[in-house]
């Protein structure tokens, strides 16, 4: 509910703050003291569009803050806090700073949003009833999940079976869909998925086939460098033009040179053994490089193999993409699939009768749902008719309206909304085209007293909704926010004594000159003062002994009807 408003340099008012409370909080004073300029102020909290002409007069800025408790469990406002990355808490701060510049500042928590989850927030937290802004109950959506929290357990009670239903048979066509509900659909998608997995494995592949041919290709293509280099090192290790023009031939020469003369210096017999070891060495090498350049015979033919072999290679990879190893995590995806399509026809025979089933099911469902709602709207119309008559619109007509949906969905078979007309003989209309306020006002307050158990918004806020009625019917009308505000805070704009006296908390607005400037302020009524002004209120301010009475006996007679309405709970 709404706990706290403060409001700086807006329209007439420099400073003021307002403390609220739980029950029926009222507002009162002389036309044009400011009662409507707090509700704009309000309004402005709720999202509504802010004009620098707010701005009071010789101040750069107005700034409008209220602070809202938050009800425990309460998911509608929970979701709207998630979205915008709000956290919950036990209060809720919600500030907004408009300035002459244009500049429009919106905080929650002291977080700046977008002017967009202000207006989420108020249609959460608070109905505004009086120029047509903030009243869920014009939203048709919310039309359907009244009508079904109306219809109480039973209702209620078909409706989750009939959801279950629906679920269940939406799961079962979309396995349907994935098997692919029609046998032909089916075949060609079994051939589909075994002509990609045979295109795979067919060519057998493999990740060392494929860089062997790599390497073996770079070989190939470098063959008649790697030729000559081979060549060259064995006529330089060898053998070359002349006899002794080879390395081994070299060293060769100098170990016989060494031999012949060890017997004038045996110490050459160490390096005769190292030579000999160079020469074995250089024999090994040549006979290797001549197995080598055997080895380099250059073959077109072989070319050409392996460019087709790594072209199915680079075909594969570029088709479905990924390198080899992937491929073959590929084809055993495609495995599973053709094993549950080969499977698919008992599967898809089944899943057909359990659909079909399904859908019998929730059709039933569905119409039973629909006659459980029509028996609520007739009695729903029952008793709107009959609260309006005691709200002084007995000719008013009240009536909820099916409209078939095209197909079964998370509603049901239909959608439903509200439709009214002031006068008979007038067409019915949705709510949001009820244009006189006052007539919106009691067929709002008619259908919160009549909903109070099933709608969660908190606060609920009605400007001056005594406006062309008085004698029993506004008697009923104050009866009838007496009881309203035992379900929710409520908070209204007001010139009726017999509403004021209802109160639990009564303010009085009025208009004072300071430094030659208008200023609207606020007091909240305690005792005599509350008095004297529901004695204004019944007479415009004679104060005489006759009308104090009068209000004390109006007090009296809320105090007593509270009561008695406590008693009954």
């Amino acid at each position: 509910m709404l706990v706290y408003l403060h409001m700086s340099e807006f329209a007439l008012i420099d400073e003021l703050a307002l403390h609220f409370f739980p029950g029926l909080n009222v507002l009162t004073g002389e036309t044009g003291a400011g009662k409507s300029i707090l509700i704009g102020a309000i309004s402005l909290i709720l999202g509504e569009r802010a004009s620098s002409e707010q701005v009071r007069s010789g101040s750069e800025r107005t700034y409008i803050e209220a602070v809202f408790q938050v009800p425990g469990g309460y998911s509608q406002l929970e979701e709207v806090l998630e979205k915008g990355g709000l956290y919950r808490d036990e209060e809720l701060v919600v500030s907004r700073e408009i300035s002459l510049s244009g500049r429009n500042i919106c905080r929650v928590n002291g977080r700046a949003v977008p002017l967009a989850t202000l207006k989420e927030i108020g249609n959460v937290m608070v109905d505004l009833h009086g120029q047509h802004t903030h009243q869920s109950l014009l939203k048709q959506e919310q039309h359907l999940f009244l009508l079904d929290e109306l219809g109480g357990a039973e209702l209620l009670k078909v409706k989750r079976e009939y959801e279950d239903v629906l679920a269940r048979w939406q799961e079962a066509k979309r396995k349907l869909l994935a098997l692919g509900a029609d046998g032909e659909v089916r075949a060609r998608k079994l051939e589909l998925l075994k002509h990609q997995r045979d295109e795979i494995v067919s060519p057998g592949l493999g990740e060392e086939e494929e860089e062997e041919l790599k390497r073996r290709l770079l070989l190939l293509d470098n063959a008649e460098k790697l030729l000559l280099a081979a060549n060259r090192a064995c006529a330089e290790v060898h053998g070359g033009e002349t006899a002794e023009d080879s390395a081994l031939d070299r060293i060769n020469s100098v170990k016989k040179e060494f031999e012949s003369l060890l017997r004038v210096d045996g110490r050459l017999e160490h390096f005769v053994k190292i030579l000999e070891d160079c020469i074995a060495g250089l024999t090994e090498l040549g006979h290797e490089l001549y197995r080598y350049v055997e080895e380099l015979a250059f073959s077109p033919q072989e070319r050409m193999e392996i460019e087709n072999r790594l072209e199915v290679y680079r075909r594969l990879k570029a088709k479905y993409g990924g390198e080899v190893n992937k491929l073959f995590l590929l084809v055993q995806n495609f495995e599973e699939e053709i094993a549950f399509l080969e499977n698919s026809e008992q599967q898809a025979a089944a899943l057909e009768k359990e659909a079909h089933a399904l859908s019998k099911e929730a059709r039933s469902l569905a119409e039973l749902l629909t006659e459980k709602r029509k028996e609520t709207a007739r009695e729903l119309e029952r008793m709107v008719k009959s609260v309006l008559g005691e709200l002084g619109m007995g000719e008013a007509c009240f009536s909820v309206h099916f409209s078939p949906l095209p197909s079964l969905d998370s509603r049901g078979n239909e959608e439903v909304e509200f439709l009214f007309s002031a006068n008979a003989g007038e067409p019915l209309k949705p709510l949001a085209r009820i244009i006189s306020a006052g007539e919106m006002a009691r067929v709002m307050l008619a259908l919160k007293s009549i909903l109070a158990e099933q709608d969660r918004i908190p606060t609920l806020i009605f400007d001056e909704i005594d406006s062309g009625i008085g004698g029993k019917t506004i008697q009923k009308v104050s009866e009838k926010m007496s009881l309203l505000s035992g379900r929710h805070q409520v908070i209204c704009v007001t010139h009726s004594p017999q509403i004021a006296s209802a109160a639990h908390c009564q303010y009085y607005l009025y208009k004072e000159a300071a430094g030659g400037r208008t200023i609207t302020r606020v007091n909240r009524l305690n005792g005599e003062e509350r008095v004297y002004e529901i004695a204004r209120l019944l007479d415009g301010g004679s104060n005489s002994e006759v009308t104090r009475r009068h209000a004390e006996e109006l007090l009296k007679k809320a105090q007593e009807y509270r009561a008695r309405y406590s008693n009954r709970e």
